[in-house]
């Protein structure tokens, strides 16, 4: 047999049967049957995509509609809007509606909006359908806006969009964004809180609708436990429209006055990246502070220097910035400084010497200096501002409680209102014409006409430890105004006038100028120096303990000790030494200006014993404790209060011959300040509000601590002086109103007696968070304000 032949045979025989074409050609069919319907599919889904992104976007504009509408005009539509085969031809003369169905290719579309208004219930726990039972309580309103139309396959679509509106955003009288920004960018949104005006708060009206005042200062502290130091004063400034208990904030300035020990060189390198590099001062622009930038591009004057805080010095972390650039170079007239009106023509820093007066610093390299800054909050960084400048200060008249003078440290709602028209009348004129503050301001404050210099006298009929009298000091700071500022101020008078209004001499001029000016007036009676001009007749308070119940201040707080007359004197230094309070930093500054006093002075007449007393003194120094304790003394019925000077000991003048039995009862040596906790220690199981609804605190990330509220009690563990002394329990321990007395078998005629306190086991006492609220950013909610229950001022 051939076996090649039988092989070719077979090689030939091989190809694709008919039963294999016609599969073949079947599953061919199919797959482009089904690449057809895929591609009818996506045309008919990408047409239904088309029309549902054209159907949203006409809910979400009417949404935004009802949005930017005033709250009582958002309401159902009466009849649903119809676009049924519209001509569109002209999409310039038909409705929303309609441009929408032709837009998405529609035969019929129906929009519908329905409102529904929600207030709240009699027990303000929920909502329910229908108006509030009460004007006072919350209410808003649900809408509901629904697209409705058939599609290319004959089936009923629809799509709706809700959101809630409450009275408080939509308000005609309450916008949205800031309408001081005119109709130029940048818009900012706005900001609503209780009345921010508390007791001695002066608000100063804008004459816009808007007001201007200063929060009460408070202390900077820094340190732990005895260790804290005083070395600054906080307050904000705030811009704001008043509305009923309620306040739209236009502008919040917040502001920090520090005392600082700097030295030269320790800043640069020494210093992160991002804080090497000085900066110009922060001016006032006529409508805000920001950082000043030189026409032409200049370094700022403190980058030579490479300042920064001394080392081991426990000072404000803020001095980081005040050090490195609170530096002028007088020969420049051309940029802005931190300091234009210092006297000096030639650039100097000033350090203490032991007897804390000030000496010029040796060097430019090395050396150490002091300094006082004004630090101010610009686009959320802290920057050095230029310095604050006091164009007058003086004193206001102070409350009378049942016949009785000066019983608070309020001003009197006449002397209220008369320094407020005593700001408008100074500062109307400014016309931007010139950089320097009007020179009158001392000599139209003391015009008698103005009824500022009440009372000439206040009477104290009867010595009493316990009869205490207080006074209400006040500052008006306004800065030196550079260029930008003046032409801001001078464009917008001549816009004005150019329409009729703001003429010189006019009533309605200051609310013309105040708007665009730098000025604030500041509550100083716990930061002036105090003195009384004879202290054998007037005992007067001279710490600053910056107390923060402005009604019953501790600075310049004075009782009758015998007959006769004195004057109680206020003064403080006239720019940015005069308003931070320093522990550890006295007094001026500098010698460019920073140095002088102004001052004002209430006289007294103390009447009642026909005879002075002519006994013997002795001294009281306390070591430890809060920041300025009282001290009381008893000797048989010769009781009186030992005054503490402006420097030194506590002064005990008595009426007795020494030495005596006696006792010494201490008060107020405790302290209040702020300890940053824990949010998740803090919070427990207490939920914070946010837009009225209770939720969950993030305890992470820029809220991880919160500064709560502390009370740090003392306790007396030594006494050194005086014979036979014998320490007594507190009573009402760990409350505001503890006292501590002393008992003394004999107290030393003009000797000192040394009390110590030291903190006590269980201090400090954290105040409880009974309620607080959030803000919201991101998904996260954070703690914003408390309210707290602090158990030291339970009875």
């Amino acid at each position: 047999m051939d076996m090649t032949r039988t092989h070719t045979l077979r090689a030939r025989a091989r190809g694709f049967s008919l039963l294999e074409v016609l599969l073949a050609v079947v599953l061919l069919a199919t797959g482009l049957l089904a690449l057809a319907a895929l591609q009818g599919a996506l045309a008919r889904n990408s047409a239904d995509a088309k029309i549902r992104s054209r159907v949203v976007a006409l809910l979400e504009a009417d949404l935004d509609t009802q949005r930017s509408t005033s709250y009582t005009t958002v309401a159902s539509l009466g009849a649903p809007i119809t676009a049924t085969n519209p001509d569109c031809s002209d999409l310039t003369v038909l409705n929303a509606v309609e441009v929408t169905a032709c837009e998405a290719g529609l035969g019929n579309l129906t929009l519908t909006r329905t409102v529904t208004q929600y207030g709240g219930l009699a027990n303000g726990s929920a909502f329910g359908a229908g108006a509030p039972v009460a004007p006072s309580k919350a209410e808003f309103k649900q809408i509901t806006v629904t697209a409705a139309w058939t599609d290319a396959q004959g089936q009923a679509r629809s799509a709706n969009m809700s959101t809630s509106l409450s009275p408080l955003a939509l308000d005609v009288n309450n916008p949205l964004v800031d309408n001081n920004s005119g109709n130029a960018p940048p818009k900012s949104p706005v900001v609503r809180q209780a009345d921010p005006t508390t007791a001695g708060m002066i608000p100063i009206a804008l004459g816009n609708g808007d007001s201007t005042a200063a929060s009460n200062p408070t202390p900077e502290l820094v340190g732990r436990n005895n260790n804290q130091q005083l070395v600054g004063t906080k307050f904000n400034v705030l811009t704001y429209t008043p509305s009923g208990t309620m306040a739209v904030i236009q502008q919040r300035i917040e502001t920090e006055v520090l005392k600082c020990t700097c030295q030269y060189g320790a800043g640069g390198n020494n210093l992160g990246e991002i804080y090497r590099a000085s900066q110009w001062p922060a001016v006032w622009t006529g409508k805000r502070y920001d950082v000043y930038i030189p026409d032409t591009a200049t370094t700022a004057p403190g980058q030579q220097y490479a300042s920064g805080p001394k080392a081991g010095v426990s000072q404000s972390p803020l001095c980081q910035e005040c050090c490195r650039d609170h530096h002028d170079n007088p020969a420049d007239s051309t940029n802005a400084k931190f300091d234009p009106e210092a006297t000096g023509t030639t650039y100097q820093k000033y350090d203490l010497n032991g007897s804390n007066q000030l000496v010029n610093a040796g060097n430019t390299t090395s050396s150490t200096y002091v300094d006082s800054c004004r630090i101010i909050r610009v686009d959320g960084f802290w920057r050095t501002a230029a310095d604050m400048y006091s164009r007058q200060f003086g004193l206001l008249e102070t409350e009378t409680v049942q016949g009785v003078q000066a019983k608070t440290g309020l001003p009197t709602t006449a002397a209220t209102t008369a320094y407020t028209t005593y700001v408008k009348d100074y500062l109307k004129q400014y016309d931007g014409t010139s950089a320097s503050a009007p020179t009158n301001a001392q000599s139209m404050y003391d015009d008698s006409a103005r009824g500022l210099n009440n009372p000439a006298t206040i009477t104290i009929s009867t010595p009493s430890t316990t009869d205490y009298r207080y006074l209400h000091a006040r500052g008006l700071y306004v800065d030196h105004l550079e260029k930008q500022a003046r032409e801001t101020l001078a464009k917008a008078l001549a816009d004005k006038r150019a329409q009729g209004q703001c003429a010189a001499g006019s009533s309605t001029l200051p609310d013309c100028v105040l708007p665009y000016l730098p000025f604030t007036t500041v509550n100083m009676t716990e930061i002036a120096d105090w003195d009384a001009s004879d202290d054998t007749v007037l005992a007067v308070n001279t710490g600053n303990l910056l107390s923060l119940n402005p009604s019953q201040p501790s600075g310049g707080r004075a009782y009758g000790v015998k007959v006769g007359t004195s004057n109680n004197t206020a003064s403080v230094r006239t720019s940015n030494s005069g308003v931070a309070v320093s522990s550890i930093i006295p007094a001026a500054t500098d010698k460019l200006g920073d140095e002088p006093l102004v001052s004002d002075l209430q006289a007294y007449t103390v009447g009642g014993a026909t005879t002075p007393p002519t006994g013997d003194e002795f001294y009281i120094a306390l070591s430890g404790g809060g920041t300025n304790p009282y001290a009381f003394y008893v000797i048989a019925s010769d009781t009186g209060e030992c005054v503490k000077p402006t420097s030194g000991n506590r002064r005990c003048s008595t009426n007795s011959a020494l030495p005596a039995a006696g006792s010494i009862r201490l008060e107020h040596y405790w302290q209040e300040t702020t300890i940053a906790t824990a949010a998740s220690t803090v919070l427990g199981s207490v939920q914070c509000t946010y837009n009225g609804s209770a939720v969950t605190i993030a305890t992470n990330g820029q809220n991880a601590n919160i500064d709560v509220p502390s009370f740090r009690n003392y306790v007396v563990t030594g006494v050194t002086g005086g014979t036979g002394a014998s320490i007594g329990l507190p009573v009402n321990d760990t409350k505001a109103t503890e006292t501590t007395t002393i008992s003394f078998t004999a107290l030393p005629k003009n000797g000192t007696i040394t009390v110590t306190l030291a903190e006590q086991s269980g201090s400090p006492i954290k105040a409880v968070l009974t309620a607080c609220t959030a803000t919201k950013q991101g998904n996260n909610y954070y703690f914003e304000t408390g309210t707290w229950t602090k158990s030291w001022l339970a009875p």
